[in-house]
């Protein structure tokens, strides 16, 4: 498969394995796959070994917050390790950007699947949404129950004054690179100022949490075997989680487990109890159409990538879902 140079510089991260022990042989192949938007992902072979390596996209919204980005995954992955939340394994970061532009890091390959909708038979089909869904809200249990300062940790958030920062911050986001008019979003951001929780536990949180972001085994009954992409994961409130997961399931289907026995696998695994979950699932929402108004200007921006038609229409309809949810909040 013929790389961009400007992504994979294949002689150069050859000798880089080289010096960090990771293979054998001359022969090392680099191969780009479908996943992530933000972020650039390759699944390397040499001789009967496998990786994958991370890096930033060929045209990041910022290249020194993108390689920053790089350290802060792999310090989170590499804190996982002792922990009861599945993950890939982080195995060696690379700060130099001769060998390939930019900073990258290589973790170990996980041979699964990621779960799309409706699940594929591969991973038992209809009959595993209750299976899967408790398999999530246990695993995000587990991430929110972390000692994020035992874990070394501490250094990657400020959960002071977290939820105040929210709005502003994804705004403001959204601002630095929005070349077109999103309706409704004021009205949405000034309702999560206005009926913000006032308390807040702090907590590992992995910041896009949800099916796609999950290897799972290829059988019958499928076992969670890694999350993936922390490239937004911080130490602030880990109820943002919660809500992200909790508004993209479908608790009308009737193989998913209903909404009070999801709240309770997660508390019972997180320590935590979950107050105002209805106002975290608005803010997931609007957090969501903002980052994703992100990835569509990157897409049109960069030539090596294909644009995703629709993704554009998901944040104006986010956005919607939100205000239609709203009344509703106070409820949940």
């Amino acid at each position: 498969m013929n790389l961009s140079p400007e992504l994979i510089n294949e002689s150069s991260l050859k000798e880089w394995f080289d010096t960090q022990g990771l293979g054998k042989g001359e022969d090392i192949s680099f191969e780009r796959v479908k996943a992530g938007e933000s972020n650039e992902v390759f699944i390397v072979k040499r001789s009967t070994s496998r990786w994958v390596l991370r890096r930033p996209s060929l045209v990041p919204l910022s290249f020194d917050g993108s390689n920053r980005i790089m350290e802060r995954e792999f310090k989170f992955q590499s804190a996982l390790e002792g922990t009861k939340v599945p993950h890939a394994k982080a195995i060696s970061l690379c700060t130099d950007i001769s060998v390939t532009g930019s900073f990258f890091y290589v973790m170990e390959w996980v041979d699964g699947m990621v779960p799309t909708d409706p699940i594929p038979n591969e991973l038992g089909g209809v009959d595993s949404y209750h299976h899967i869904a408790i398999q999530l809200l246990e695993a995000l249990g587990e991430l929110a129950s972390v000692d994020y300062e035992a874990a070394g940790l501490a250094d990657l958030g400020r959960p002071e004054g977290f939820l105040e920062r929210q709005v502003g911050r994804w705004k403001g986001q959204l601002d630095s690179y929005q070349n077109r008019e999103i309706p409704g979003i004021d009205k949405v951001a000034k309702w999560l100022e206005d009926n913000r929780p006032r308390k807040t536990t702090p907590g590992v949180m992995h910041g896009d949490y949800n099916f796609h972001n999950m290897l799972f085994s290829k059988e019958k009954n499928p076992r969670l075997l890694a999350v993936l992409d922390w490239e937004n994961a911080t130490i602030g409130d880990p109820l943002m989680d919660l809500g992200y997961l909790m508004g993209t399931l479908n608790f009308e289907n009737k193989n998913m487990p209903d909404r009070s026995q999801a709240v309770s696998l997660w508390a019972d695994r997180a320590g935590i109890k979950p107050e105002s979950l209805g106002w975290y699932v608005v803010m997931s929402k609007f957090k969501l159409a903002c980052m994703l108004e992100g990835v569509y200007v990157r897409q049109v921006e960069d030539t090596t990538r294909k644009t995703t038609p629709f993704l554009g229409e998901m944040v104006v309809s986010l956005i919607d879902q939100a205000i239609q949810f709203i009344p509703e909040a106070s409820d949940w």
